[in-house]
């Protein structure tokens, strides 16, 4: 699947996580809450953030 912009990646994560949260399944509100914790405030800045989860999206070849 290729996405032409960032706000089309973004819709496509937000409308399968949502489906995958909505499937009851524990492991997926875990992980939503974690990356929540990840990307809250704290002694590095989001932006920071994301571009080491960047890096390793990049690294483990994750497309999207």
């Amino acid at each position: 699947m290729m996405f032409d912009d960032l706000d089309e990646i973004r819709r496509a994560r937000k409308k399968y996580n949502y489906k995958m949260f909505q499937s009851g399944v524990g492991t997926f509100r875990e992980l939503e809450e974690l990356e929540e914790n990840i990307f809250s405030k704290g002694k590095l800045p989001r932006k920071t953030k994301e571009l080491v989860a960047l890096g390793i999206s990049i690294a483990q070849s994750c497309y999207g």
